[in-house]
């Protein structure tokens, strides 16, 4: 007890703090930390049974004080970080060789259909990105609610965040039960647009597909501030059927698309989000963001006491340009050009989280990078 004792006197004496926010904190490794009492933090709490106290331990304690309850000092006591895996590791480190999946569509197939029609912050065209989803849940009074997007990666599989299955600001007594493929205009049943020449295009109706099965990532935890491996699959159930207006999006298989860094590229959002009027659109929308440099986005959120990794990125900080809620789940894309001279949509990155309100100048949203997690997809994957 006078070990404690002991302690408790170094602590008073000092008042370092490690950007405290409520209990969140930063300990003096600059891991992410809860600031709570020392007697309940294990890490820091177990080494006053080692003795005798070493000048590094109670030096680390004192720098670890974030407060007090009472008279009882408070540590930022260490959060643990989840454990790399195969499925978590950087692309870069799968040898350099290609994935190879049957169960993943060839160039032919995916990302194939509207091109080079990018314009940021406009309606999408009709039949541009037939791979994005709106993922439906039911209340408990029976109705249906979107709350969340996704993309179709082959004829059975969505692929979408962990959060839009888990999260903790997803009501609890949602239950997830479809995915409408083929919508623009979720007000109308039949969905029209003016072409060029006054020509009218019409689309044939949304395809309603019952959701089979649920795969959160099983590193993610919902409550966790930096939300690491956020990123979840759908198996529907039943294969759909591929047309102009439902199609798959490609996913990075070669090697060089595994490594691409898209720093300071422009990429494509999409989805039914919210827009600048705090509203939901009923239309498809996009938006072209920039790929931010990682070291720089990581310092810009460590404002905020996260502490982002290799298997995220982040992409627009241009004020009033972002995804927003709604558009979670839903797919950061890029374009490549084959060497036949074809171009392919793949995605890139899963929408998964930002600061609030959206669009803030210089705060970039986070998205899961989804060639990290490849390998976790295709070994998810059944016929």
């Amino acid at each position: 007890m006078k070990s404690i004792c002991f302690i408790v006197v170094l602590l008073i004496g000092m008042h370092i703090s490690y950007g405290q926010l409520a209990n969140i904190c930063r300990t003096p490794n600059e891991l992410n930390g809860e600031c709570i009492s020392l007697m309940q933090c294990d890490p820091l709490f177990s080494l006053l049974k080692k003795r005798p106290i070493s000048s590094a331990t109670a030096d680390l304690l004192r720098r670890s004080q974030c407060g007090f309850f009472g008279s009882i000092p408070k540590v930022c006591c260490p959060v643990e970080e989840p454990t790399l895996t195969t499925s978590t590791t950087p692309a870069s480190n799968f040898n350099g060789e290609a994935i190879v999946s049957n169960l993943l569509p060839d160039t032919d197939i995916c990302g194939t259909g509207a091109q080079n029609r990018i314009y940021g912050g406009e309606k999408a065209d009709l039949d541009e990105f037939p791979w994005m989803v709106l993922v439906e849940y039911e209340r408990p009074n029976g109705q249906i609610e979107t709350y969340c997007g996704g993309v179709l990666i082959n004829s059975r599989y969505i692929l979408t965040a962990a959060h839009c299955l888990k999260g903790k600001d997803l009501p609890k007594s949602w239950k997830m039960v479809s995915v409408r493929l083929g919508e623009y205009n979720t007000d109308t049943k039949e969905d029209c647009i003016e072409a060029v020449g006054a020509r009218r295009q019409c689309a044939p109706p949304a395809v309603y597909v019952a959701v089979e099965e649920t795969i959160a990532h099983e590193n993610y935890d919902p409550y966790h501030i930096n939300q690491y491996n956020d990123i979840a699959l759908l198996r529907l159930i039943r294969n759909v059927h591929y047309s102009d207006y439902v199609r798959p999006i490609c996913l990075p298989k070669t090697s060089t698309l595994l490594s691409k860094s898209y720093v300071n590229k422009n990429l494509v959002v999409a989805g039914w989000g919210r827009t600048e009027n705090s509203s939901a659109s009923n239309i498809k929308l996009k938006l072209e963001v920039p790929v931010e440099n990682e070291e720089k986005c990581f310092q810009t959120y460590r404002k905020a006491h996260i502490r982002l990794g290799a298997s995220q990125l982040c992409a627009g900080g241009k004020k009033g340009r972002d995804s927003c809620t709604g558009d979670s789940g839903g797919p950061l894309m890029g374009v490549e050009a084959t060497a036949e001279g074809n171009v392919n949509w793949y995605s890139v990155g899963v929408v998964s989280f930002g600061r609030s309100p959206c669009g803030l100048k210089n705060w970039p949203g986070v998205y899961t990078k989804v060639a990290n997690y490849v390998p976790w997809i295709v070994s998810n994957l059944r016929p």
